[in-house]
């Protein structure tokens, strides 16, 4: 299957495979499954980030990394720790928190950061699921949109909570990480 191909619906390919792993990198690597790899379009990743079936993140080495709900929740103990941000970052996250959802257009338009400084401060925030993609902003091509981005609370607002259980993130990740590397991604 081609990557961004809308004949099939590989949304139920995905819920399956997120009910199992919980972790899903965008584009290809040696060493996690991807989009393409598991055979997921773009387009159906894009509606299940928007329904909040995943939450869009910078999670592992800084790389787009989608998360299922329950991974999320999971990892909730371990992340969202403001009081580690960047000056820079805390300011970006409170003006997102000020504007609502925004595109990454709007923010330049609104912070003073410099593109580069605030493309590594939303990098910053998606790191520590602080912030994420909830809908699609411009589509760019069928393969590709930019977003618009909201604190984590609104993602979370858009569908019940699930219980969180430090034990259970780390058996999720068990099938995909190393135990040093669940260590390191857990503190």
């Amino acid at each position: 299957m081609v990557l961004g191909d809308t004949t099939d619906d590989t949304r139920p390919l995905l819920r399956n495979y997120f009910a199992q792993m919980g972790l899903l990198l965008c584009n290809e690597n040696p060493y996690l499954p991807s989009l393409p790899t598991v055979g997921g379009t773009w387009n159906d990743i894009v509606a299940m980030m928007e329904t909040r079936e995943v939450f869009y993140s910078k999670l592992y080495k800084g790389r787009v990394t989608y998360l299922s709900r329950a991974l999320y929740y999971h990892l909730k103990p371990f992340r969202q720790r403001e009081a580690n941000l960047s000056p820079e970052a805390a300011d970006l996250l409170f003006l997102l928190r000020q504007t609502g959802p925004a595109g990454t257009e709007e923010l330049k338009r609104l912070s003073p950061l410099p593109g580069k400084a605030l493309n590594r401060c939303l990098d910053e925030l998606l790191k520590e699921l602080l912030i994420t993609a909830v809908q699609r902003d411009k589509t760019l091509n069928e393969t590709w949109c930019t977003f618009l981005w909201a604190d984590y609370t609104v993602w979370e607002g858009a569908a019940p909570s699930l219980p969180s259980d430090p034990a259970q993130a780390r058996r999720l990740l068990e099938g995909l990480l190393s135990p040093r590397q669940i260590t390191k991604l857990l503190s």
